[in-house]
């Protein structure tokens, strides 16, 4: 415009034209900014409703999350029992299991001598049967000669 001033041409439509341009572009302006305010707005009132959701979850999950807490210090005070329990059971069954190898042990050891006792014994009967027979027969014979006969 500047130019067009100083070459000394100036068309009768190019003043009106810019007016009308730049009216149009202020509208373009106050909608862009209308439209950014009602967005503005909406996004405040959105933001307002998901604060008031988030605070009912708060106050529902406030609860919820005290009971889970408990909970877990319960779950982990009960794996310390369990876990204290178990090791109980395990050292009472290597006590068991190196009680019961030392029963075996002195049992076969009972068992072995009485093995023994038993074929000795067994042996000593044999021979006394054997010798009270040899001499029941011995004995029998005498009897029957110091017996006086009848007849």
């Amino acid at each position: 415009m500047l130019l067009l001033l100083q070459a000394g041409i100036a068309s009768g439509w190019v003043g009106p034209t810019m007016a009308i341009s730049l009216l149009v572009i202020a509208l373009a302006f106050l909608v862009i900014a209308a439209a950014v305010a009602l967005a503005a707005r909406q996004a405040a009132v959105e933001m307002r409703q998901l604060s008031r959701v988030i605070e009912s979850f708060r106050a529902e999950l406030s609860p919820a999350l005290h009971a889970v807490q408990s909970l877990s210090g319960e779950g982990e005070r009960l794996a310390a029992l369990v876990s204290n329990e178990t090791e109980e059971i395990v050292h009472a069954s290597r006590a068991l299991r190196e009680g019961l190898r030392e029963r075996i042990t002195s049992l076969e050891a009972v068992y072995e001598v009485l093995a023994e006792e038993v074929e000795e014994t067994a042996i000593e009967a044999a021979v006394t049967l054997r010798t009270f027979r040899a001499g029941a027969s011995w004995f029998g014979m005498i009897r029957r000669l110091l017996r006086p006969r009848r007849r």
